[in-house]
């Protein structure tokens, strides 16, 4: 008889039960992951609630009242879980680093855009008449509160949350869901159909910003920027323009904001470096109940402007 050794492997009950699967294919499998996402949709829907609570407070405090508690709220809340968590999630300011060419090229890009935000509110008038966004309040104010109110205090605050808190806390775990689920958030933050459209896409702008600078000053400036003039041409009347010069203007803008979005990103690569868990997760699954709760209430409410 011949002998043979037969060496048995030790029974590996994990590699059994993983079945050559990936790790984390849910969220909840993932704790770290579960709490960075949550931590971000918790961060929108606690600004929603401010938002429809500051709503509520204009019959007391007036327009610029309720905006001010909104913000202040809103700010205080999210610099609250920042610093929290500050050791997780990574907020980049800082002026000292600013770039003088970079900073001219940015608000160029944002005044070139403005023609785009403005095609996007027309496109959602001619849906709905609820569906524009309306700045008819804005120039009932003195011009520099309406400045403050207005352009300055919901730049930074906005920023501040969802390129600064949100935007950090998904990047951590998939950068580019980040990017457009930050964008997301931001854009239904805003109830109005036109704003939520042309929210959208400078949610994506600044985000892609955020993340090739590493500095959120930049998109502060650019977003306080796209807000000033916005307030400016409320005061204006723009109705008594031909419309040939604001056609002519408007492509003249596009084509310049195109090119000069192509020189920018020439000159600053976006970090391609995938984080942790990039791909890991069905784009679905980035989002937590509370922030589809969330999301399911702005679309709501931007349904019931559309329908008056």
């Amino acid at each position: 008889m011949i002998n043979e050794t037969v060496t048995k492997k030790p029974f590996n009950k994990i590699t059994v039960s993983d079945c050559g699967k990936k790790r984390g294919w849910r969220l909840k499998d993932n704790p770290e992951d579960y709490r960075l996402v949550k931590l971000a949709n918790i961060t929108f829907l606690f600004c929603i609630i401010f938002e429809v609570v500051g709503i509520m407070t204009i019959l007391f405090f007036g327009t610029v009242g309720a905006e001010m508690a909104i913000y202040f709220m809103t700010f205080l809340f999210s610099l609250f879980l920042w610093r929290k968590h500050m050791d997780e999630i990574s907020v980049p300011i800082s002026v000292r680093k600013l770039e003088p060419v970079k900073l001219l090229q940015l608000s160029a890009i944002t005044i070139c855009g403005i023609p785009i935000a403005l095609l996007l509110n027309y496109f959602a008038g001619i849906l709905s008449n609820a569906g524009a966004d309306s700045a008819e309040d804005v120039n009932t104010y003195p011009i520099l509160l309406s400045v403050i109110v207005f352009a300055v205090v919901p730049a930074v605050v906005e920023e501040f949350v969802f390129r600064g808190m949100i935007l950090g806390a998904y990047s951590k775990v998939d950068v580019r869901m980040g990017v457009i689920i930050s964008s997301l958030f931001f854009a239904l933050l805003h109830f109005s159909f036109g704003s939520v459209l042309y929210g959208f896409f400078f949610g994506l702008l600044f985000a892609v910003i955020r993340i090739a600078t590493d500095n959120l000053i930049y998109t502060m400036i650019m977003h306080c920027l796209f807000n000033l003039i916005n307030v400016l041409m409320s005061y204006m009347k723009l109705g008594e323009v031909p419309g040939t010069v604001i056609a002519i203007t408007f492509t003249m803008a596009i084509m310049l904001f195109i090119t000069l979005i192509i020189l920018f990103f020439r000159k600053n690569k976006i970090d391609i470096r995938l984080s942790h868990s990039e791909g890991k997760y069905k784009p679905w699954k980035l989002i937590t109940k509370e922030g589809y709760i969330t999301m399911a209430v702005c679309i709501s409410a931007m349904g019931m402007l559309l329908m008056m």
